[in-house]
């Protein structure tokens, strides 16, 4: 019988290619303070040892008294055991609960309590001290298993187990039991929460059924095929708690039986992929702008006269010709395919990208790379052009934890740059009459798990999710997100604005890292603006400003520079979507301090709170249009 679950294609796999590669995994380094260090020895998981492991887990969760229906926390980063905890405690009924490392202990402790988590597996004694400062709070949480590092934690050893010795415990239990509660799963089954970013209050948790993540898979297939078989590679590097990475490198792995790869996390993202060449890539749009502002930086930094750099520049100009005639084909209901590209355009367009195009792909180690993803917020339309113009065919797409990941998706071979694509087969999707996006199919949410209130108000009666998101369709069934429907700006004058466009447009200048506009029931717009740290210095130095990065912010020079940027962005907005003055902050939003998410987006009523005396000031007659402010203290 063909699978119906996610768990019932990992055993297939497992039993079809044993010996096939399913993972690999940089070794550890001494002193390696993440799951994996830079350099390091790669070492293969066959499907047979990933599928031993994970029946040693559910094995072991049976000999703790965990049952079906049970949940099981995950507090790590990325790596091998996150994937056989996860699976293990699936195929034996339970459900997971994956945490973000870099949440508090407060925050860990709501996510394990609120879940009802008899057990969590934790990376390491960092997450550990995190769990036990919380134990009193935790009454349902009966036993924590530590990945790395237990051995020296001196914790309660009838409380706190290692990684080794909780697969031992699998010893003493019979496969039939494993193997009666796999086959028992059944598709309407809880497979995992997802807790929601939250901006106001504390996280809701999103419930998937096995059948909401089988649903996604095989209509993935259909819709944004990634391949199948071992030569099939990606790099799991963004934080498995976010629904689109643990489908993308962890569940569509499974389904299409490719290899996913775990390298050192963001900080050795270049080198990993380099040695990973990925065939399928998936990133948010902030690590896109870092790869476009290396490039761009540079060739600027470069000889212009120098004969690479020529030749370079010119093959991104004839990449951006026939990027163009690529998108009028989309634009009519074509495909790429379909672009009517000159014979001598063609040749030129090779021959430039064999000899320059090619070495830029390699830098970022993308030779290889089929399908390159983006996702989670929306990515500037010039950066997705500029990729395409250098063979990185970027295919933004757009959904929410709710759905498990996708909504719409712009199919490999038919992007329409600035468009978030197309509907996935067999999946409703519909704007309300004030703009909102619905959806309705197979892989939308339970919903929030002891959150009936809040479950009502998402999901309505006819059963149509609501998205939270404005959007439109062009005639061909492609959606354009306009901005979240809670962050549209009011204006005093009752102008509707999005400021999303506005910020990414502005995001645009290489020596801006994030900007948020603000302008909510005032006369005029604002904007918060902060410097990309690593570009900064290259600046100061080329303009002769000295001092730290405060001193960068606040030098003439630099308001200047930004200026020009506001004014030029001006230049191309209605006079009422201009922003009128800005302030320059002293440092870029930082994760610790609440001000992004995990995946790096900018939580914008946050960032108001905190900045409201900034702001406030702007809007005061006599302040000036420009400026640099200080960083908020917290009390």
């Amino acid at each position: 019988m063909p699978a119906t679950t996610i768990i019932e294609r990992f055993h297939e796999r497992v039993r079809t290619h044993p010996e096939k590669v399913a993972l690999r995994y940089k070794e550890r380094g001494a002193g390696s303070a993440g799951p994996h260090d830079g350099g390091g020895t790669w070492h293969d998981v066959t499907w047979r040892e990933y599928g031993d492991s994970v029946k040693k887990v559910g094995k072991a969760l049976h000999a703790l008294g965990f049952s079906s229906g049970d949940k099981m926390a995950l507090l790590s980063g990325n790596r091998v055991e996150w994937h056989v905890a996860d699976i293990g405690c699936l195929s034996f009924g339970g459900a997971t609960a994956p945490v973000y490392t870099t949440n508090s202990p407060e925050q860990v402790a709501y996510i394990v309590g609120h879940s009802d988590s008899k057990v969590a597996c934790v990376e390491n004694t960092e997450q550990l001290e995190k769990v036990l400062k919380m134990r009193s709070e935790l009454p349902a949480l009966e036993k924590v298993v530590v990945f790395e590092g237990a051995e020296s934690a001196g914790a309660d050893k009838d409380f706190v187990v290692t990684w080794e010795d909780f697969l031992a415990l699998a010893d003493d239990v019979d496969d039939k039991v494993y193997d009666e509660a796999t086959s028992n799963i059944k598709p309407e089954d809880l497979a995992t929460f997802v807790y929601t970013s939250g901006t106001t209050g504390p996280p809701k948790a999103v419930m998937l059924s096995h059948s909401n993540i089988w649903w996604t898979c095989t209509h993935s297939e259909q819709h944004v095929p990634i391949g199948d078989g071992e030569s099939g590679r990606a790099l799991s590097y963004l934080p498995l708690s976010h629904i689109a990475e643990r489908m993308i490198s962890h569940l569509l792995q499974i389904y299409h039986g490719t290899q996913t790869w775990f390298g050192g996390g963001v900080p050795t993202l270049i080198e990993d992929l380099q040695a990973c060449k990925p065939t399928y890539f998936f990133a948010v749009p902030r690590v896109w702008e870092k790869f476009y502002a290396g490039v761009t930086a540079k060739m600027a930094a470069a000889d212009p006269e120098d004969r690479k750099v020529k030749i370079a520049k010119k093959a991104i100009e004839t990449g951006r010709r026939v990027t163009e005639l690529e998108q009028q084909a989309v634009a009519r209901g074509g495909k790429m395919a379909d672009a009517k590209v000159p014979l001598a355009l063609r040749v030129r367009h090779r021959v430039l990208d064999k000899l320059a195009l090619t070495k830029v792909r390699a830098a970022f180690g993308l030779e290889e790379c089929n399908l390159a993803l983006s996702a989670a917020a929306p990515l500037a339309a010039e950066l997705i052009w500029f990729f395409h113009s250098a063979g990185i065919k970027i295919t933004e797409g757009y959904g929410q934890s709710e759905d498990n990941g996708p909504t719409t998706w712009n199919p490999p071979d038919s992007v329409l740059i600035g468009t978030v694509g197309t509907a996935f087969p067999e999946l409703e999707v519909k704007l309300a009459e004030d703009g909102e996006v619905l959806v309705r199919g197979g892989n939308v949410m339970q919903g929030y798990y002891k959150n009936e209130e809040a479950t009502k108000e998402a999901i309505d009666s006819d059963g149509w999710l609501h998205s939270g998101d404005v959007g439109e369709f062009n005639e061909h069934g492609y959606l354009k997100i306009t901005d979240r429907k809670k962050d549209l700006i009011i204006t005093a004058g009752g102008k509707n604005i999005a400021p999303q466009e506005i910020e990414n447009r502005l995001k645009f200048h290489g020596l801006i890292s994030q900007v948020v506009v603000v302008g909510d029931r005032r006369p005029f717009l604002t904007a918060l603006v902060t410097l990309d740290e690593e570009k900064a210095p290259d600046f100061a130095r080329e303009h002769g400003i000295e001092g730290d990065i405060a001193a960068i912010c606040g030098h003439e020079r630099t308001l200047k520079e930004i200026q020009a940027a506001v004014d030029e962005l001006n230049s191309n907005l209605a006079k009422v979507e201009g922003i009128k003055k800005f302030r320059v902050l002293e440092r870029d939003f930082l994760q610790e301090e609440n001000e992004i998410t995990p995946t790096l987006k900018v939580k914008r009523r946050t960032i108001g709170e905190l900045y409201s005396a900034v702001i406030q000031e702007m809007y005061d007659r006599e302040s000036p249009h420009s400026g640099a402010a200080k960083a908020p203290t917290r009390k």
